[in-house]
């Protein structure tokens, strides 16, 4: 599991798409605390500013005397700046709450400080520089104006002299640099937006790139099954229905794969029927070329003649059972590499290869099945037939007289699992890996003759061929109690 996934693009793709997304995360996180602490550093000089600019207020408005409230507006128009905005307030001696706006700079009319003053009450903030006489008090707040302007104060600094309190304020319009970056969130920072802009695109791009090849591979998937299961798959062309440019290549060589094993099926199925008639022909005349000398042997009643005829008729019977079996190894094998395969249903097979041979064998050997109904199978039905009749026949042929031979057929986990229990002497430990190899047969003697007629030792062998060309495994083990068991296991059908 852990090297599929290792292996896995789409896996690899999600992946990177995930880091796309959570490092811009992190480091949104990072940049922001930065962003905080430069905000608070300009703050806090643009606090000290204000301070040192009402000391020399302070200093400057002490040697005027009583004339502070006229001089004022001049001492506030020479210590400011070009973006720099003051305003300066006075509560006058003897009063406790009224401030009066002074001077401003840059400069503005009565009526504007007026309609200003009245804005600095509604927004709560004239009593924030009515505490400011306790002491220098911090600001980062934002304030419109009568005149819809935008500004940015940013501290508030008391100082006494003989003609009462005065309140520095000190300011910036929200389109100046220091403005603009005490007001503006972090996260709507034109470089911000468009590295989340830039993210996300990448992000979104990394996700279609999955998508694509994910539903590339599926579709190769699906044209796969259609052409294991629908004849004329020549008809379907993996080049021409891929919508992923980069799989064509590999789309023209599942192509040219597909035409191959076609090409190699009919071949085979040619190649047994020229070699089965060009055998079969030097078989018949050997069998006619024996008849005269059976009846020679049999009219001159010579023992070692007559042996010898029987010798050589036993071996041309063999000679021509080899040659059909040589034939049906290679149909079937023809037959699985280009016949289609769609849903069988696995349970009216075993339940209709069961009654045959129940009929067949009478009460020799009693067939039992205990099958699980409505159970398909993704298989070639000729080839899946093959290879259950050759398990029971294979049970059949060693069974004991007037014992059970019982067919059983379950599912799990998505496969079906079809079992041929027998009540025989089952296999020897040292020959059980090799029973599925070709020509590997194990039969004990009865009376001097191999039970059960000839045999090959091919039946098993296209079992296991059959079975896992259909994606299935082939298992067998002797049983505790006794007896031998093979066992097949196909997916199910979706």
């Amino acid at each position: 599991m852990l090297r599929t996934l290792v292996g896995s693009v789409l896996v690899k793709l999600v992946l990177i798409g995930l880091v796309f997304l959570i490092v811009p995360m992190i480091l949104y996180g990072r940049f922001a605390a930065v962003d905080e602490e430069r905000q608070q550093l300009l703050l806090s000089n643009l606090q000290n500013q204000g301070y040192l600019l009402a000391q020399s207020l302070e200093l400057a408005l002490r040697t005027e005397g009583p004339k502070a409230p006229v001089a004022a507006a001049s001492w506030v128009n020479r210590l400011g700046t070009s973006s720099l905005r003051i305003k300066l307030l006075l509560r006058p001696a003897g009063e406790q709450q009224s401030f009066y706006y002074v001077a401003a700079f840059p400069e503005i009319d009565a009526a504007y400080l007026d309609a200003e003053r009245q804005a600095l009450i509604n927004a709560g903030l004239l009593s924030r520089v009515e505490e400011s006489c306790a002491g220098n008090r911090s600001l980062s707040q934002t304030f419109t104006g009568p005149t819809g302007t935008i500004e940015i104060l940013t501290s508030i600094s008391p100082f006494h002299t003989e003609v009462g309190c005065w309140a520095v304020i000190t300011a910036y319009a929200e389109s100046d640099p220091a403005g603009a970056t005490l007001s503006r969130p972090f996260a709507s920072a034109p470089e911000v937006r468009w590295a989340g802009i830039f993210y996300a695109m990448m992000a979104i791009l990394i996700l279609a790139v999955a998508v694509s090849v994910s539903l590339g591979l599926r579709r190769f998937a699906r044209l796969a099954r259609l052409i294991r299961r629908l004849p004329g798959r020549r008809q379907i062309s993996f080049a021409q229905a891929t919508p992923v440019p980069e799989l064509k290549p590999v789309a023209v060589e599942f192509d040219s794969l597909v035409t191959t094993l076609e090409t190699s099926a009919r071949s085979i199925r040619e190649a047994a029927e020229e070699n089965a008639h060009a055998l079969k022909a030097p078989i018949a005349a050997m069998a006619q070329a024996v008849e005269p000398m059976r009846r020679l042997a049999t009219t001159t009643a010579d023992p070692q003649a007559k042996r010898a005829v029987e010798t050589i008729e036993r071996a041309l019977e063999r000679l021509e059972e080899l040659v059909a079996s040589a034939r049906r190894i290679d149909e079937a094998i023809a037959e699985m590499i280009d016949a289609p395969a769609g849903p069988i249903k696995l349970s009216d097979m075993v339940v209709n290869t069961g009654r045959a041979f129940a009929e067949a064998h009478g009460t020799n050997v009693k067939i039992v099945t205990d099958v699980e109904a409505g159970l398909k199978v993704a298989a070639s039905e000729e080839a899946l037939e093959t290879a259950i009749e050759n398990l029971v026949d294979n049970a059949v042929s060693f069974a004991p007289l007037g014992s059970e031979v019982m067919l059983t057929l379950k599912q799990g986990g998505g496969r079906a699992k079809f079992s041929v229990i027998d009540q025989g002497p089952g296999v020897p430990i040292e020959l059980l890996p090799a029973i599925f190899e070709r020509h590997v047969s194990h039969r004990p003697q009865t009376n001097g003759v191999r039970a059960g007629g000839p045999h090959f030792g091919l039946g098993l062998a296209i079992v296991r061929r059959n079975i896992e060309l259909m994606g299935g495994k082939v298992t067998a083990r002797n049983r505790p109690e006794g007896g031998f068991e093979v066992s097949i296991s196909l997916p199910l059908a979706g």
